[in-house]
């Protein structure tokens, strides 16, 4: 898939530790400050991120870093 002009992926992470909109919240905003993360939906019913993002600036591996760097757990 592209959007204007550059190509987007989407991925799925698992998340552990979520238990309130404050921690969806920080968890989103942790995935999207990364570069070349376009959008997150992020669940704390279902313990989950949606990530849609340009592999050419980013990948699985730096998201869940950014999760864990947050305080939260996160696996692919």
């Amino acid at each position: 898939m592209t959007n204007g002009g550059y190509r987007v992926e989407k991925t799925n992470i698992y998340l552990s530790g979520l238990s309130c909109d404050g921690c969806v919240r920080t968890v989103t905003r942790a995935l999207l400050a990364l570069k070349g993360v376009d959008s997150a939906s992020v669940s704390a019913d279902y313990q989950w991120a949606e990530i849609f993002y340009d592999p050419e600036q980013t990948d699985p591996g730096e998201m869940v870093k950014a999760v864990e760097a947050a305080g939260y757990g996160a696996e692919l």
